[in-house]
């Protein structure tokens, strides 16, 4: 009797201490060592990938003559006058539509490349001798599911790294399981998973520390985590086991 009365003590000695727990606070880069310095890459230029968009403007000095390179956008203010802009998309074979040029391939290539490769094409057909074009990414963006729900957060600029993305997503990380990221990435049709360490410094060397259009970030959650459902039972389970402890030792004080 009296094991049996053990048996059935253990279950509620293992709620009450889970319900009296609390979380160990996290910490990041673990690893770091003051004073010695390691390696700082530069963040890698983006390239281009199918169903990117991106936008391009070609300016000169005579606005007449970049007008038809623009010719499918829409009006913009600018120092030299009011000008053209569009945005194109990058279609299953890699390319854009341009005007006046047809045709290009940008798939894989980077900002500066195309920007390059337009300006050059635009002065060997003899439209314009010095002309200047500016293309920007409009889709850089990352998604992120998992422990804080589904968020798309856009990025600001040509770069962001998982650092930058962690300084966004700190509120929701508190219970997040940080050692243990995934990062999944799509390239050329194919898509690659990549785990990720926030606590090591090793994350500075992971191939997706900067991350790139499209990224996919699951965040998994750290441990079991209780619904509001899960808190009110838990709220009214931990008296209920208490007093059934309380009870079963009567009952094994009465049966010495």
């Amino acid at each position: 009797m009296n094991k049996l009365i053990k048996l059935m003590l253990l279950p509620a000695v293992g709620v009450l201490l889970v319900a009296c727990s609390t979380p160990r606070k996290l910490s990041y880069l673990r690893d770091l060592e003051y004073n010695v310095p390691f390696d700082a890459r530069p963040a890698p230029e983006l390239r281009l990938k199918v169903d990117d968009r991106i936008s391009i403007q070609v300016f000169c000095d005579q606005p007449e003559l970049a007008a038809p390179f623009n010719a499918a956008g829409v009006q913009i203010e600018s120092e030299g006058g009011t000008l053209l802009s569009t945005t194109y998309g990058v279609d299953a074979r890699g390319n854009i539509d341009f005007p006046i040029l047809g045709e290009l391939h940008v798939e894989g290539k980077t900002l500066n490349e195309v920007q390059k490769e337009i300006s050059a094409e635009i002065t060997r057909r003899g439209y314009i001798k010095e002309p200047v074009v500016k293309a920007e990414l409009e889709n850089f963006s990352v998604v992120v599911i998992g422990q804080m729900g589904q968020k798309i957060i856009p990025v600001e600029g040509s770069s962001m790294d998982l650092i930058q993305l962690l300084a966004q997503l700190s509120g929701d990380l508190e219970t997040a399981k940080i050692p243990d990221v995934t990062v999944i990435r799509t390239e050329k049709g194919q898509r690659e998973a990549y785990q990720v360490n926030f606590q090591t410094k090793e994350l500075y060397n992971s191939p997706v520390f900067y991350l790139q259009q499209n990224d996919v970030i699951y965040v998994r959650p750290r441990g079991v985590q209780l619904s509001s459902g899960g808190d009110v039972f838990l709220k009214f389970f931990t008296p209920a086991i208490s007093s059934l402890s309380s009870i079963l030792y009567i009952i094994a004080l009465s049966n010495r």
